[in-house]
């Protein structure tokens, strides 16, 4: 047979097929296909046979679409022919994997898109679009590690990635990006599972004579100094457990099959070593820990074991203890039986432990308003000798308002005397003087003297007095965990306790006393479980009111107190108490039946009419402190808030702060704002 008659033959009987296949009513779409130049087998659908040779790529991409019923999008390199031999069934499932097959076997792969359909391109750049899930397409997934170095991984699956692929590290994270085709991706995935596991083993190591920190650090140094970084000996890790005295070692099973038995010999020779040990404290003060560690030692000697079931005497802790102490190096000199030292030392590692710092920020809050009003009528009518004019006066003396008696007694006994000097007109005129210079607000009046010798006169004082103000103090201070702390800011002000004469008033004395006046605050802070503050806190704002009285040079101080025991969260504003107060005062001086009479009864009366409004609040905050890092931050804040203020007062635009700060500590000056 020729081939021109087998190229005719072919083609009759695929035309007679398709046909066949039309009027026979089969389900599924007939196979459209191009004749190629070449020799064509039949290609069937829903025949199961699927059969072509060297026929055009773009043909056969075709006929897999109207096959499967995905829609295609050709890439204009996508060229050649391909040739596909297939005697047994095939659905359109495996139709559609027998061509990406083919694809790939040709240099071509398909990609999926968003909306459903499938890109064909060549083989080489596609890893920089992959995205599918099938076997024979390229696919993107990241692949964790979580025992292996990356850089060891990537080295161990670059054999095995396509030549097409791509397989990268990320900066940061023990994690592969492999891009390759989802089958040989799986593979990839496989491996890498077998590989990543952690073969390390945990073994606890109780001890009895030696401590568990100690024999960490031995070990994890021992460690370090045998292995290297290609090394699996730096797979390794020791804790200790100081509450049971107990260390647990985890790594590879070989390494601890040698570590083991060396911890067992260190703690049994610990037993044998001297009955002296020299403890250093990191954190607690020695002489702190002395008492308590006596009490112990005391309590271990002293008590008698109860009997054992059996009857015999159950364990106790035998021999003596001698406990000092070195107070230039905090440390502790223990003289007792290992085991007793044992004791001590599992008590020492429980209370030598880190103290948190407690900030107690105070805010007093003080707003009071005074408003006073005066208004008094003062006259004298007196007539001379001879006159039938009775004596008649009003007098108010109150603050601020003048004396008129002695006012009018100066002016009579000076005429009366024609200005010579006598005790009287001393004493007389002293007294009006000083009641007029005390004299406060309007004063206002006339007098006079008649022919006959009378002698009248009229004084009106009138006084509005507001004063309003406005305290803030907002004390604060740094302490740490049931530690007492006390801040004062004030001064001390002398007072007046005892004055004493000698005979004949000779040799005279006083004692005085010196008393502090500002803003106190004294603080003990017990932080509890859960980051609440139990706070003892006593907080005392003191002042000088002024003098008694004009006659009296003793002061009044103003006092504000506050004791008590709060509970309250870190960084939690709460108040500690206060003060409402609204104090209104009326004090009228008249003469009776005149001063009641309507209008014409203010000239003879004074009224004084006073109200205070007082708001006194205390607040409080504390703040734990648990490290550097809140340590750092609450330095910041106070110190840029204090540098601030000295920068916006500043005409340089230099903080002396940062100017004093940088002296003691040997730094730059720091560059000015602009």
């Amino acid at each position: 047979m020729n081939t021109t008659t087998t190229q005719s033959g072919s083609l009759r009987t695929a035309v007679g097929l398709i046909l066949l296949a039309f009027f026979s009513g089969w389900e599924g779409d007939a196979l459209a296909q191009s004749v190629p130049p070449g020799p064509v087998a039949p290609a069937v659908t829903q025949g199961q046979v699927l059969n072509m040779r060297d026929a055009d790529i773009r043909a056969f991409i075709s006929d897999v679409s109207m096959l499967t019923g995905k829609t295609f999008i050709v890439d204009p390199r996508v060229q050649g022919k391909v040739t596909v031999i297939s005697q047994a069934p095939l659905a359109a499932d495996d139709a559609f994997a027998l061509f990406l097959s083919t694809l790939r076997a040709n240099g071509f792969t398909a990609l999926p898109t968003s909306d459903g359909a499938y890109r064909i391109v060549p083989e080489e750049g596609a890893a920089q679009d992959a995205g599918g899930v099938e076997g024979d397409q390229l696919v993107t997934e990241v692949i964790r590690l979580h025992n292996i170095d990356v850089n060891v991984a990537l080295q161990m699956v670059q054999p095995l990635v396509h030549r097409q692929g791509r397989v990268v590290t990320t900066r940061g994270t023990n994690a592969l990006i492999v891009v390759d085709y989802a089958s040989n991706v799986a593979r990839i995935r496989k491996v890498l599972a077998d590989v990543d596991r952690d073969p390390s083993v945990t073994s606890v190591i109780p001890l009895r004579n030696t401590s568990a920190d100690q024999i960490a650090r031995a070990v994890s140094d021992l460690v370090r100094i045998q292995g290297d970084a290609n090394n699996p000996l730096t797979n390794f890790a020791a804790v200790p457990l100081e509450g049971t005295n107990t260390v647990i070692l985890r790594g590879p099973p070989e390494l601890l099959a040698r570590l083991a038995p060396l911890v067992e010999k260190l703690d049994s020779e610990g037993a044998s070593t001297a009955d002296t040990r020299v403890v250093y404290l990191k954190h607690a003060a020695a002489e702190e820990i002395l008492p308590i560690l006596e009490r112990v030692s005391a309590l271990a000697r002293g008590s008698a074991p109860a009997p054992a079931a059996n009857g015999a005497p159950a364990a106790g802790i035998p021999g003596r203890a001698s406990i000092g102490v070195h107070a230039g190096t905090n440390a502790l000199i223990i003289n007792a039986s290992p085991d007793v030292q044992q004791e001590l030392m599992d008590v020492i590692r429980q209370l030598d432990i880190p103290r948190h710092q407690v900030l107690v920020e105070a805010i007093i809050v003080e707003v009071s308003d005074t408003a006073a009003k005066q208004l008094g009528v003062q006259y004298v009518l007196s007539g001379g000798q001879g006159s039938n004019i009775p004596f008649s006066v009003t007098n108010f003396p109150s603050d601020g308002s003048p004396n008129i008696l002695a006012a009018t007694g100066a002016v009579v006994v000076d005429r009366e005397t024609s200005g010579e000097d006598s005790d009287a007109l001393k004493a007389l005129q002293s007294a009006a003087i000083d009641s007029l210079l005390g004299t406060a607000g309007f004063m206002g009046g006339f007098a006079g003297r008649g022919s006959d010798g009378t002698i009248f006169g009229v004084i009106l004082n009138a006084l509005k007095r507001d004063v309003s103000s406005n305290v803030l103090s907002t004390p604060s201070i740094m302490t740490m965990d049931n530690q007492p702390a006390s801040i004062l800011v004030g001064q001390e002000i002398p007072i007046t306790t005892g004055e004493a004469l000698g005979a004949d008033n000779s040799n005279p004395f006083r004692t005085i006393e010196r008393k502090d006046i500002g803003v106190k605050l004294e603080v003990k802070p017990q932080i509890n479980e859960g980051g609440a503050v139990k706070l003892f806190i006593r907080q005392e704002v003191s002042s000088i009111f002024g003098p008694v009285s004009r006659e009296s040079g003793e002061l009044i101080t103003n006092k504000r107190q506050i004791e008590t025991t709060v509970l309250v969260n870190d960084g939690q504003i709460i108040v500690l108490g206060g003060l409402i107060e609204d104090d209104e005062q009326l004090s009228v001086d008249k003469v009776p039946l005149l001063g009641d009479i309507p209008i014409l009864g203010n000239a003879f009366k004074s009224t004084d009419k006073s109200r205070r409004r007082t708001n006194l609040m205390v607040f409080l905050r504390p703040s734990i402190v648990t490290g550097a890092n809140d340590l750092r931050a609450v330095t910041d804040r106070k110190y840029n808030f204090i540098q601030a203020e000295q920068l916006q007062r500043s005409r340089t635009g230099e903080s002396s702060l940062d100017a004093v700060v940088n002296d003691l500590t040997g730094r730059a000056p720091a560059t000015p704002p602009p």
